[in-house]
């Protein structure tokens, strides 16, 4: 009887496993990773906003500390005020623009002790990009810097001041490209940003020429070192140039908080 009941069993098994052979198979719904969809290399205009008052705040022509009023500059601009919130936003990350909870936004006003930490990131991080430049810096390049050198030559009429100031910029950039650090430079560009509304703000044209008569030591010495791959010997001489330029701006600060200063006092007068 049990032999019976053990074949009877063997034979289901087997029935089974055919009829289950027999069926045709599923197939397992796999979730498949969908492509990243390309993006729209075309400006929007919320970027076209956000790159006009970029450019309005590096270059000076929004002050540090000035209001920003979103009604006025959608009107300037002729967009909502709405891609005007969202441009001021992301300058708000940035570090260019402030803005307190529920307040207005406004052009960052940084203090002298800022302005110190700052330089002071800039003399580590750009100071590092010319030690690591100088064993990656080309003849092209170098050739660019030294056809820099005479444009930055304190004989320039007084007002060109702007020209001095794009060509200094122009020089430095050459090199901290060279380094091909993707990271330091994005890193720079942000610390070279904080500092350029105050570079443009200068009022007194023969203290930057003055400054420039300094630089015009330093500028040559930076691409000698460049040119013959010392990437130490550039790192100082880039040290020592931040150290000059950071004690004029601090001073070009501390005139900017007087005048400041001046001009609440005046309001709360009237």
């Amino acid at each position: 009887m049990t032999s019976v009941l053990m074949f009877a069993i063997l034979m289901h098994c087997a029935l089974c496993t055919e009829i289950e052979a027999s069926r045709p198979r599923r197939r397992l719904a796999i979730k498949r990773p969908q492509p990243i969809e390309k993006l729209n290399r075309r400006a929007t205009l919320a970027d076209q906003v956000y790159e006009s008052l970029r450019n309005a705040v590096i270059h000076g022509h929004l002050s540090p500390g000035s209001r920003l009023n979103q009604i006025d500059l959608a009107k300037n601009l002729d967009v909502s005020e709405r891609t005007v919130r969202e441009a001021l936003t992301r300058l708000v990350s940035e570090g260019l623009v402030s803005r307190e909870p529920y307040r207005e936004f406004r052009v960052v006003w940084l203090s002298v002790e800022e302005i110190e930490e700052i330089f002071h990131m800039r003399a580590l991080l750009e100071g590092w990009a010319m030690e690591l430049a100088a064993h990656t810096i080309t003849s092209r390049e170098l050739a660019q810097m030294r056809k820099s050198l005479p444009k930055m030559e304190a004989s320039i009429s007084l007002e060109s001041v702007l020209t001095l100031q794009g060509t200094n910029r122009e020089f430095h950039w050459i090199a901290i490209n060279a380094c091909k650090k993707k990271y330091l430079v994005q890193m720079l560009k942000r610390l070279w940003n904080l500092m350029l509304p105050y570079a443009f703000a200068e009022k007194d044209t023969e203290s930057y020429v003055r400054q420039m008569e300094k630089d015009q030591i330093y500028h040559p010495q930076l691409v000698n070192a460049l040119e013959v791959r010392d990437g130490q010997k550039a790192r100082e001489i880039l040290a020592t140039h931040i150290h000059e330029a950071m004690e004029q701006l601090r001073l070009r600060v501390q005139r900017l908080d007087t005048d400041r200063e001046r001009e609440s006092l005046s309001l709360e007068g009237m």
